[in-house]
């Protein structure tokens, strides 16, 4: 039986295996309000707010101390996954481009990278597959605080074809998900104007500024 539930995968040549595998996890920083060492700096940090399924938010950054170690350890880089510890487990977002600060992420964010050309987007995408299917809530015991912890993540069994196929795979979801959502936007759009449409005919209408007839059309005499 599959350890993966919520992906029922049938191709033929993908191979189950733990995240762990076939990307680097790490777990970020927490938050540290002054420096205990001479040679902390001062740096901007992400906190799980600013990963949205649409984005990674740079704007206006926090900032905490760290050591020049954890910096190297934990600055983001373009095309890095982040991925949400807490809150709304498992969301997540690649990073289109570097901060141009050095930027490090806080403890409730996972910082993950490709082994061996493993495409970061395929786990994306598992990771949204997972989350729409409530399976990551249920192994993070939503009914509490949730918590998708770093161990829970690097064991997530996944079923994945070689890198080649995943950044296949990536590449045409990139192009048919954007295309999905520039058509729920426009329909978001459309059904708004529909409703301020529908608001101004009713306020004309009992305002008496809208010439509907006086009812007698089509009336027997």
């Amino acid at each position: 039986m599959t350890q993966a539930p919520w992906q029922l995968c049938t191709a033929v040549g993908w191979r189950e295996q733990a995240v762990k595998h076939a990307y680097s996890v790490t777990l970020g920083k927490m938050l540290q309000n002054a420096p205990t060492a001479v040679d902390d700096v001062e740096v901007c940090y992400l906190k799980a707010q600013h990963v949205q399924w649409d984005g990674v938010n740079l704007a206006d950054l926090p900032t905490m101390w760290a050591s020049p170690e954890e910096v190297n350890l934990l600055r983001v880089r373009e095309g890095d996954l982040l991925v949400c510890e807490g809150g709304e487990v498992g969301r997540a977002a690649i990073l289109d481009r570097e901060p141009e600060a050095p930027t490090i992420i806080q403890n409730a964010l996972h910082l993950v990278r490709g082994r061996d050309g493993s495409d970061v987007r395929f786990l994306f995408y598992a990771l949204r597959q997972a989350v729409d299917s409530n399976w990551i809530a249920a192994i993070c015991n939503a009914s509490t605080i949730s918590h998708f912890t770093v161990d829970k993540f690097r064991e997530m069994r996944v079923w994945m074809p070689d890198g080649g196929r995943q950044a296949a795979i990536a590449d045409y979801l990139d192009v048919e998900c954007k295309r999905l959502d520039d058509l729920h936007r426009e329909a978001t759009r459309t059904i708004g104007l529909l409703k301020e449409r529908r608001a101004t005919l009713i306020s004309a209408a009992i305002a008496g500024t809208l010439d509907v007839g006086d009812g007698t059309d089509g009336m027997q005499k």
